[in-house]
């Protein structure tokens, strides 16, 4: 995969994570970099990870490895666009078929990713909360972070500041008896194919060991934060929300009950609260991070029970 060379069809950057996807002979490559402000390269996984990985059998979704190629990651999959851009509502490509269809596949390969990967062929905690633990302890960061940082400690006050920092920590020590996880599952890396059933998820950046419902969770804080969209009624946002409800349901149905609801619950505050940090940190102040810092505060005090979504209570 080296030598390509034409332009690529889709570009995103952040100060974290620099995206190019370029059309292949046999579908597409999407090349990610780190961003000018990470702190740490991307890591590929080990070959114990991607032979346990590949050894899984699943009917309606891909999971797509990284090759190394010098300092980038390059995966090759079936198509351009991400389900994030559902919310946009405005590319042809993307219709709600092929999002729930990637989304369904999404829950049932992170049910089996916990079952059947051993959990010793991760050694470490999520790293998203582990990113979110050392500036809430540092307090400073690129572009707009130590601005963020004190403004959500204040909303948030010591004791939920305290209680984060603590989940933060669970995850990060409390490893003996937990699973294989993704680690990072996101909106950003389900890949929707041209047909249902051909979508595919981004694995191998992030892989980590802890609470099996801690990857339902980290994506249900994505979905929480579409539903604030939703209710904000966002400029350039125009999610319908029947496909909002269809993609959700389609991932928690094909994930099946959670375990833990409470684990659920924190691991969507914590995603919600990373995105925010990152947002500040890698792209820079934007208005609304007052109102996240209000919004968190509220998860916070029910662990995250209203990022729980009907179909968990009725599966």
């Amino acid at each position: 995969m080296t030598g390509i060379t034409a332009p690529p069809v889709e570009e995103f950057a952040t100060g974290f994570l620099r995206t190019a996807v370029h059309e292949g002979d046999h579908g597409y490559v999407w090349i990610r970099r780190p961003g000018a402000d990470r702190p740490s390269p991307l890591t590929p996984p080990g070959q114990p990870v991607r032979d346990a990985i590949r050894a899984l059998r699943l009917p309606d979704l891909r999971l797509a490895l990284p090759e190394v190629v010098a300092d980038a990651l390059h995966y090759r999959v079936p198509g351009p666009v991400a389900v994030a851009k559902l919310c946009v509502g405005s590319d042809p490509r993307l219709t709600p078929q092929l999002v729930t269809s990637a989304l369904s596949g999404t829950g049932a390969a992170l049910r089996l990713l916990h079952s059947a990967v051993p959990g010793s062929r991760a050694t470490s905690g999520p790293a998203g909360p582990a990113r979110l633990a050392a500036w809430m302890l540092r307090g400073r960061g690129p572009r707009a972070a130590t601005a963020f940082h004190t403004v959500v400690r204040r909303q948030l006050g010591s004791g939920r500041w305290s209680q984060v920092q603590d989940w933060c920590a669970s995850l990060a020590t409390d490893l003996t008896d937990g699973v294989f996880l993704h680690g990072a599952p996101s909106l950003g890396s389900v890949i929707a194919g041209s047909r249902p059933g051909e979508g595919c998820l981004l694995i191998g950046e992030d892989v980590a060991r802890g609470p099996a419902d801690f990857d339902l969770g980290w994506l249900l804080g994505e979905f929480a934060e579409w539903r604030m969209t939703l209710l904000r009624r966002t400029p350039g946002l125009v999610m319908d929300p029947r496909d909002y409800h269809a993609a959700l349901t389609g991932l928690c149905r094909a994930y099946g009950a959670p375990d833990e609801p409470a684990t659920v619950g924190r691991a969507a505050v914590l995603r919600i609260f990373t995105h925010a940090h990152d947002f500040a940190a890698y792209m820079g102040w934007h208005p609304e991070l007052t109102e996240y810092a209000s919004t968190i505060a509220e998860l916070i005090d029910e662990d995250g029970a209203q990022t729980l979504p009907g179909p968990l209570s009725i599966l």
